[in-house]
């Protein structure tokens, strides 16, 4: 069993190509620095060229990253950590409108105010 951080923004305005690359460097930074050895899974981007369907054209990033339930002491820490990287990432997308989740439980994710988890 696991639990996983979804992620969607969504905008009028396609993702440009250089939105999408510093998008992509922030999760690989993100994934090099990994503090928490091998309680890990990378920063998860889809392709959405691929993968998007026709009523999903407004959406410009997605993704979803797993958290490890076998360690619990770590739990909010490795939360907050794919959060700060997700923090960053919505900081290079101005105007979208995002949905962030945990499995079912809607996180509410705002520009003013992002979300974190109590560590």
């Amino acid at each position: 069993m696991s639990i996983s951080i979804y992620y969607t923004a969504r905008r009028p305005q396609p993702i440009t190509k250089e939105e999408a690359a510093l998008c992509r460097q922030i999760a690989d930074r993100y994934d090099a620095q990994y503090p928490y050895g091998e309680l890990y899974e990378g920063f998860c981007i889809y392709d959405l060229e691929k993968d998007r369907d026709e009523w999903e054209q407004d959406v410009i990033f997605s993704g979803a990253t797993k958290l490890p339930l076998e360690a619990p002491p770590f739990l909010f820490q490795i939360a907050n950590w794919q959060l700060n990287c997700l923090e960053e990432i919505s900081n290079i997308l101005p105007g979208a409108q995002w949905h962030v989740h945990l499995d079912d439980l809607d996180l509410e994710w705002t520009e003013e105010e992002r979300f974190r988890f109590p560590e």
